[in-house]
């Protein structure tokens, strides 16, 4: 594992024997969907869950780099979600990012409270989601298929 670069006095960690994987946790399954898409030419790949419960779930097992949550839920909304993840000591160490409608500075302010470094409001410009990510994980073109 290369840990030579650090985020936050944490080494960010060089995926040397598996691809970064993302969790987006969105009920608007459309909004997933983009980002998994637009995410498609780098080396990662992408979960998403539907529902805050659903989210904290897939934060457990899948066991992600990265967690991309919407504020505005079903099942756990946003603010559930982070207080859930951070009291896990399984959990409490995945960078999170908010990406939400809520342009309220109070919502903002507790969400950063909790430790989240990433506040976005919708709609986001991708690229400002990529500088996020690769601020976290390294954030490589995918390989070409090589030809047959």
């Amino acid at each position: 594992m290369d840990t030579s670069q650090q985020i936050d006095g944490r080494p960010k960690v060089k995926q040397l024997d598996k691809r970064p994987k993302i969790l987006c946790i969105d009920d608007d399954p459309a909004i997933a969907t983009a980002i998994a898409i637009r995410l498609r030419p780098y080396n990662v790949d992408v979960v998403s869950a539907f529902f805050g419960a659903q989210g904290i779930w897939l934060a457990v097992t899948e066991e992600p780099d990265v967690i991309i949550t919407d504020m505005r839920m079903p099942q756990g909304e946003g603010r559930h979600v982070v207080e859930c993840l951070q009291e896990r000591a399984d959990t409490c160490d995945i960078p999170v990012i908010v990406l939400t409608g809520i342009r309220d500075a109070n919502t903002e302010l507790r969400m950063r409270a909790l430790g989240v470094k990433w506040y976005f409001h919708k709609p986001l410009h991708f690229d400002t989601l990529r500088d996020a990510l690769t601020k976290i994980i390294d954030l490589q073109p995918a390989p070409s298929p090589s030809p047959a």
